[in-house]
């Protein structure tokens, strides 16, 4: 079991669970019809803190330009 838990610890299997999060956060921006620069997704495909991605996936249902999910607060 402890095998287990550090693989799913390791900074590999984090940065994957990055990346799914990340293609979401974009799929859901784009289902909703934002439309995301080159530079936005640059920054949401390069994020590897699964905290940021989620408060910027939870900000993603409220806001009208892709930018606004970088805003502070």
């Amino acid at each position: 079991m402890g095998a287990l838990m550090n693989y799913f610890r390791s900074q590999h299997v984090q940065h994957a669970f990055a990346e799914v999060r990340a293609n979401d956060l974009l799929r859901f921006l784009k289902a909703r019809g934002i439309e995301v620069t080159a530079e936005t997704r640059e920054r949401i495909e390069s994020c590897k803190d699964m905290d940021v991605l989620g408060t910027w996936l939870d900000r993603a249902g409220t806001v009208s330009r892709a930018e606004e999910l970088f805003a502070d607060g």
